[in-house]
């Protein structure tokens, strides 16, 4: 069951919401070194048909919501329009865990590795989800902070 489930506000959401929320396997975070990709919550909030779940202080920061019309997951910041990061929850969460599988690499001080991390994550995600890769998207430009050590640790360096 999803961490989602436990977050302040899941009983206000409609039993159809719910359901479709319950079987995702949302993590809780994504670290990268000292860099906060994603954090769960704080809370669950309904506006303007998008339901806010996340949030993000590193990379492209601003507040992860699923887009209750169309199913996509879009990063909100200061700025309008809306960020694209994923076609659907779901996928939104396999990218998380597949990037957290490459975090030895992206954090660590071997630009070799940065790269063979960007590349792998790229092909992965556009396999899954080609609108993700495209230019100006959330994975895409995550892609280039990787290729350029901007989340590895640096002590390593």
């Amino acid at each position: 069951m999803s961490s989602l489930t436990k977050l302040d506000g899941w009983e206000s959401l409609s039993p159809e919401l719910r359901e479709q929320l319950a079987t995702v396997d949302l993590p809780e975070s994504l670290r990268l070194d000292e860099y906060d990709i994603f954090l769960l919550g704080p809370d669950l909030i309904l506006r303007n048909d998008m339901l806010r779940f996340g949030y993000a202080t590193a990379g492209l920061s601003g507040e992860f919501c699923l887009d209750l019309d169309t199913g996509a997951v879009l990063i909100i910041d200061e700025n309008p329009p809306p960020t694209f990061v994923n076609s659907s929850l779901e996928l939104f969460a396999r990218s998380l865990h597949l990037v957290a599988g490459l975090a030895p690499a992206i954090v660590g001080g071997d630009p070799d590795r940065w790269e063979d991390a960007k590349a792998e994550m790229r092909q992965v995600i556009e396999e899954w989800d080609a609108p993700a890769m495209i230019e100006d998207n959330y994975w895409e430009f995550i892609s280039w902070e990787i290729a350029a050590g901007n989340y590895a640790d640096q002590s390593d360096l």
